[in-house]
């Protein structure tokens, strides 16, 4: 989408909030660059930068500099790189991802009654990657920008949590053993980045691993896409949209993909994968900094409480769910 006049304000100020986080970030690792920007954005967006004069810009800085970042992180997972998991590890990954999926959607609609759309994006964000899962799968079932922005600040706030709570847990139940508490972790944790805090906050073995497991659900993440797109046209189609077999996975997911399948086969240079990896981690503060900055207290107060219970339920369940398939499959 093209960058207009009116758009440069709010541009400028989204990438000031995340070039702050991502400076602050070392000093606060328990935290992360992702989290801080998202608060900090929330606060500045209610208070000094709270006139509608930022806000075309933000939405634009929220939306579309993530769509890059999802599609070179492909830059960065390889085929091989899932081999290192066996094939209880790669099991484990898919009944966690499809149980939680399956769970977030039903009581998003049974218990917390949250609209259809809102319960996918917060199965996708919980199972797959967080706010790059939910960007994904967002225009694939017509969800809303305000479900958007709730589904990215509830899971975040969750990973929050789970960044505190597991290196304090995980080797305490799973009796240090690194390769289990990896799983915890890479299994349950929302976003890449806060994997990669969360396990530098375990050390060991599990900052290599952790991660890991954490990309194979990011390679999945076109598989939900796909199949969460088909589910929204029959069960929930768009008002205005007629129903298709047709699925329309979008640019950044195919290009994910192909970048995947390359990677696979072809040693790239160092300097690529890894400028890659700071577009993409980059990325993804500026879309948590637009996220916060867009998010007002109206929208926080009229389904606050309702998405941070749903929240709190789904993280609960996630933990206990990889506990006990670690336990099963791994042990």
């Amino acid at each position: 989408m093209a960058i207009k006049r009116n758009m440069v304000a709010g541009i400028l100020l989204t990438w000031a909030v995340s070039i702050v986080a991502k400076l602050l970030s070392p000093y606060l690792p328990s935290l992360g660059g992702e989290a801080l920007a998202m608060l900090m954005g929330i606060v500045l967006g209610n208070t000094l930068f709270a006139h509608e004069r930022w806000n075309a810009g933000v939405k634009w800085a929220e939306k579309y500099p993530i769509e890059i970042g999802i599609a070179v992180l492909g830059l960065n997972v390889t085929l091989n790189n899932m081999a290192t998991l066996g094939w209880s590890g790669v099991i484990f990954i898919l009944l966690q991802m499809t149980a939680t999926i399956l769970f977030v959607m039903w009581i998003g609609g049974r218990v917390f009654k949250v609209a259809p759309q809102s319960a996918m994006l917060m199965g996708a964000g919980n199972a797959v990657c967080g706010s790059s899962a939910i960007a994904s799968v967002a225009p694939a079932i017509g969800a809303s920008d305000n479900q958007r922005r709730t589904a990215v600040a509830t899971v975040s706030l969750a990973g929050v949590v789970l960044l505190f709570v597991l290196p304090v847990i995980g080797p305490e139940l799973l009796h240090h053993n690194d390769m289990l508490v990896s799983a915890l972790i890479g299994g349950t944790v929302q976003s890449v980045g806060q994997v990669s805090g969360t396990a530098s906050l375990v050390g060991g073995d599990v900052v290599t691993y952790a991660p890991i497991f954490k990309m194979l659900r990011v390679v999945l993440l076109s598989a939900v896409v796909i199949l969460m797109s088909r589910y929204a046209t029959k069960a929930t189609p768009v008002e205005g949209v007629a129903p298709t077999s047709k699925v329309k996975v979008p640019w950044f997911v195919v290009t994910f993909i192909v970048l995947v399948v390359i990677n696979s086969f072809v040693s790239l240079p160092h300097v690529l994968t890894g400028t890659a990896h700071e577009v993409t981690s980059f990325f993804g503060i500026v879309n948590l900094a637009g996220i916060g900055l867009n998010l007002k207290w109206a929208t926080i107060k009229s389904s606050g409480a309702t998405f941070l219970g749903y929240g709190l339920v789904t993280i609960i369940f996630q933990v206990v769910l990889a506990l006990g398939l670690i336990t099963l499959l791994m042990h």
